[in-house]
């Protein structure tokens, strides 16, 4: 067998990861765009603006601001985003996601 030497990831790319997996979830988003806001066209999401990620021995801590549209289960929102970026995190890296905490940091008029 062929040892190809360490593997590694950087932080962003986790965060990236993350981000992703959270703007995968009906009801939430990340809490970022870019452009200016009359620049509907030039707008660029940045999926990791809002997301912080911790890695010791092996293990992964996920921190999350998110945004959820009105007039939803705001519980129900969260625990679909924690199980989905942990789900993605630990799918797309081999390591063990520890905790994905979720902090409501606005509200979507939808």
């Amino acid at each position: 067998m062929l040892d190809a030497g360490e593997y590694k990831l950087r932080q962003g790319v986790l965060e990236l990861i993350a981000g992703i997996a959270l703007n995968s979830v009906e009801g939430a988003s990340g809490v970022a765009l870019r452009g200016e806001p009359g620049e509907e066209g030039r707008r660029k999401k940045n999926f990791t603006k809002g997301i912080k990620v911790s890695h010791s021995e092996g293990r992964v801590t996920l921190d999350l601001e998110v945004h959820m549209d009105y007039g939803l289960d705001f519980h129900a929102v969260g625990a679909e985003v924690q199980r989905r970026v942990k789900e993605a995190v630990e799918s797309m890296t081999g390591w063990p996601v520890e905790a994905v905490n979720v902090d409501v940091v606005g509200v979507n008029a939808v």
